[in-house]
């Protein structure tokens, strides 16, 4: 039999529906009067139809005239079940997108549900249809002027013969049953439909084979019980029957709602959800008790549906499964192109990416290994590191300016799994902020971080009202360890499913099979984590994070689920993972600034010159001077390439039409011309120009960081750290520093940390070398020498000291400086020397005199050594004021 699908949607529910019996056997019940189709019945008496009388439903109560020997029709009702999904809470957002749709439902009813009249025994007539979008049924009423059953077999019949279907209920079929009762149809939030239904006898308490009779159809159900001692001497008898469905539990209250058995009305109920029910009186009895149980069950749920969703978007983001990023460059690649045809035509587009593409810069791509042998076998020692199974970490780490992570990107390429962390975006920022990025970078969601700042308000709040602290209190620890937790959930999915694919593989190779054919087995994938920004502010707020994720970092190589590859500039770093690491030892790449001969062969590639071409002699001096410093070099050959294209830019555009013009001003597009021509097309004398301009301007700028970051010579600087804490070294100490590097390559550490300024202390030398100012070389695991951070920067002190001004100013502080130390230390002398010789020598001996004598001896010459210092000082300092002296 073919089956027909029915999409119902929902009616809104009515107030109350009255009860409905046959004029001939029993009262009648008529139907509010806005639900009438039809007038009332001509055998009806019309002054009993003005009679009221309160029902259970609140209706109509109307009589038959038992003498009159018309046949009335009789008033019935059908529920059809299966229509709707039943509500399963007062939030059930189903409850109201049907809703939304029943008003459409009367005109599908009498055309779907309800079968022919022609198909009934005696005269049918549809009144009317009601929607229970609650119960998930609809009640429909007609009249019927013969036997009741044959009206209830011939709808049931149809119903089950078309095999009528809701699509809302995703294809359930629909169901009919008699209403036998008065239906009570409502919409009570406070009722919501469950399995078990209570049961109000009206009278005499009903055995358990009669209500099992009764409830039978309607479904299975798995208790039946009749409470005889419920309630006083006047009280209804109570009982209940559990359902195993709740259709079932719907069906019958709807159609057995108020029908007499055996001289009983019998009134039903649904009775709240045990749970429900449970929760909502302990939360209201016993707060004490709930609030743990409710944490409990909240901590069920993080457990049973939050937890395995970050794991999965961890290892989404680790896997990058599901992204859509890698697609978005080469979208964006085939725009460009397109647009530089339609402007351009063929002929002027190129597949690559274009010169006047800076943001882009298609040559950084290059192979840098092939200019610098150095960072060749840097390169082959993380890549030996990455195709090893993870039992350690590896350092990268350099002076700024070295690039690790380019180095460390490059190696990464063909991983499929790798995991990047950027500390310095979690550095210095507020905590909701830093948790935020945190668990962005990790991919982690959902994350509730805003119980960091709300835990502590509601301990308070609830520990005022109950006496106890529920412990809601979250910190930031807390949250980035949960964090961590679940990324070792996902790198151990990652690398078990690895496991398994490659013993899959080699299951499938036959016992007999040579070690030749195991070897062609893969290896097992393991993720990589990369740490940038590591220890790169040891001292800036949040810097916990260091020690949590070295502790991390920890766990994860000795459970064998990750590489990790930490990327620094910082040289403290090697010492820091070694302690914190301490049962593995920490693999280290240093990485240092290139040889001349690989900056110049470097230059030669990045321009596109062949080798036998002479570079200016300009050119030559400033990479010697840069010395092999990557950023530097990189910095110093765009500033060339931009000088010359802009030279070629005013001349290279007149003979372009009109619409090439206009796109290259609107769109920044141009023809692809590529350095190389532009280079090689160049004067010697425009290569000599550019790099003079080019070099100063780093130069330049270069003397500007180092006035601003380690002399503090930026006013707005100045004005600021009025408030803050003093700084780790001052401006002398700097200078001083200048001074030195400016006329050699390189100064003893030793020789530095004892100078007057220093006075033995190296926090100004280490704080410093944080800054990047200076570069701290070792030998034998001890500080040994101290170069400028920056080749450029011993250029840049070259300048600064040889300003006559500046250097008579600074050199003014300095003097300034040292000349007080020194009076401070005279005047300890002198008031030494003034205690001793105050004494009265008539009660010392012979032989302590004496020793007072040497002692006095010994602090005059002390004393004669600061006064000839403080001479030289002072005419240190009218020697430098005359070279600032105002000339009037």
């Amino acid at each position: 039999m073919a089956t027909k699908r029915l999409f119902l949607p929902l009616q809104r529910i009515s107030a109350n529906l009255p009860p409905y019996s046959c004029l001939k056997e029993h009262r009648m019940l008529l139907p509010p009067a806005f639900m009438r189709t039809k007038p009332f019945p001509s055998c009806v008496n019309a002054s009993a139809s003005n009679r009221a009388v309160s029902g259970t439903a609140g209706a109509v109560e109307a009589f038959s005239n038992p003498s009159s020997s018309v046949v009335c029709p009789q008033v019935l009702a059908v529920w059809f079940d299966n229509i709707y999904p039943i509500r399963l809470s007062t939030w059930d957002p189903r409850h109201w997108w049907a809703t939304y749709y029943a008003r459409i439902l009367k005109d599908s009813v009498k055309k779907d549900i309800i079968p022919p009249a022609s198909t009934f025994k005696s005269n049918f007539s549809y009144l009317n249809s009601v929607s229970s979008i609650k119960e998930g049924g609809l009640l429909m009423r007609f009249e019927y002027d013969g036997n009741k059953q044959d009206a209830f077999d011939t709808i049931t019949e149809f119903v089950d013969r078309k095999g009528l279907r809701s699509m809302v209920t995703l294809g359930q079929k629909i169901r009919a049953y008699p209403v036998e009762g008065e239906p009570w149809i409502e919409d009570l939030h406070s009722s919501i439909p469950s399995t078990r239904i209570n049961l109000d006898f009206v009278g005499p308490a009903l055995p358990i084979e009669t209500l099992y009779n009764e409830f039978r159809r309607f479904g299975s159900m798995f208790d039946v019980v009749v409470d005889e001692k419920s309630g006083g001497k006047d009280a209804p008898r109570r009982g209940h029957v559990q359902f195993y469905s709740t259709r079932s539990a719907t069906a019958a209250r709807v159609c057995l709602n108020g029908k007499v058995i055996n001289g009983t009305k019998v009134l039903i109920s649904y009775e709240p959800a045990l749970s429900r029910n449970f929760i909502f009186k302990m939360l209201r009895d016993h707060p004490r008790i709930s609030i743990p149980i409710a944490l409990a069950l909240l901590a069920l749920l993080s457990y049973l549906i939050f937890d395995p969703m970050r794991v999965f978007f961890i290892t989404n983001t680790v896997t990058n499964r599901f992204s859509v990023t890698r697609y978005i460059s080469d979208i964006s690649e085939t725009m460009k192109i397109a647009v530089r045809r339609f402007f351009f035509g063929s002929s002027l587009t190129s597949d690559k990416k274009s010169d006047y593409d800076d943001d882009d810069d298609y040559e950084k791509q290059q192979d840098y290994s092939a200019s610098f042998a150095e960072r060749k076998i840097h390169e082959n020692t993380l890549l030996v590191y990455l195709k090893e199974a993870p039992d350690t970490a590896m350092l990268v780490h350099g002076p700024k300016g070295t690039k690790p992570s380019d180095l460390v990107d490059k190696c990464v390429q063909a991983e499929p799994y790798v995991l990047r962390i950027n500390m310095d975006e979690l550095i210095n920022q507020a905590d909701h902020v830093m948790l935020d990025r945190f668990a962005d970078q990790f991919g982690c969601f959902p994350m509730f971080n805003w119980m960091v700042s709300s835990g502590a308000i509601l301990d308070t709040i609830i520990a005022a009202g109950t006496g106890s602290k529920p412990g809601l209190n979250s910190t930031c620890e807390d949250q980035i360890k949960l964090v961590l937790e679940y990324a070792n959930a996902a790198f151990n999915n990652i690398v078990t499913k690895e496991s398994i694919k490659r013993q899959r593989l080699a299951d499938q190779l036959e016992p007999v099979a040579d070690s030749q054919e195991y070897g062609k087995l893969p290896e097992i994938q393991y993720p990589v984590v990369i740490i940038e920004g590591f220890l790169s502010n040891e001292k800036g707020r949040q810097s916990f994070l260091y020690e949590l994720m070295t502790e991390w970092v920890s766990t994860i190589v000795e459970e064998h689920l990750a590489h990790v590859v930490f990327v620094s500039d910082n040289p403290s770093a090697f010492k820091y993972l070694g302690r914190a690491v301490s049962n593995k030892t920490v693999e280290t790449i240093t990485l240092k600034d290139a040889s001349h001969e690989s900056s110049l062969l470097y230059v030669y590639r990045r321009l596109g010159l062949p080798n036998s071409k002479p570079l200016p002699a300009e050119l030559e001096d400033s990479v010697l001077a840069i010395g092999g410093r990557l950023t530097d070099l990189e910095q110093l050959l765009q500033k060339m390439k931009a000088s010359l294209k802009a030279q070629r830019a005013a001349h290279g555009h007149e003979d372009l039409p009109q619409e090439s013009q206009l796109a290259i001003s609107i769109l920044g597009l141009g023809p692809s011309v590529k350095v190389q021509d532009v280079v090689a097309s160049a004067s010697m004398e425009d290569l000599r120009d550019a790099t003079i301009k080019s070099f100063n301007d780093m130069v330049v700028r270069s003397e500007t960081e180092i006035r601003k970051a380690g002399l503090f010579e930026d006013i707005g600087a100045v004005i600021s750290r009025r408030s803050e804490a003093p700084t780790e070294w001052s401006t002398v100490q700097m200078w001083k520093i200048v001074q030195l590097l400016s006329k050699f390559e390189e100064i003893s550490y030793d020789d530095l940390r004892f100078h007057a300024l220093f006075k033995g202390d190296e926090a100004p030398i280490q704080a410093i070398e944080r800054a990047g100012l200076i570069s701290v070389g070792h030998k034998d695991g001890r500080p040994f020498t101290i170069k400028a951070g920056r080749p450029l920067y011993r250029t840049a002190f070259k300048r600064l000291e040889s300003d006559p001004k500046y250097a008579a100013i600074m050199g003014l502080k300095t003097t300034k400086t040292i000349a007080t130390n020194e009076l401070a230390n005279l005047s300890a002398l002198e008031n030494e020397l003034n205690l001793i010789t105050g004494q009265s020598d008539s009660r010392l001996s012979w032989w302590a005199r004496g020793e007072v004598r040497k002692r006095v001896d010994f602090l005059a010459k002390k004393i004669g050594e600061s006064q000839r210092k403080i001479a030289a000082l002072d005419a240190e300092q009218r020697k430098l004021s005359k070279a600032v002296k105002l000339e009037e």
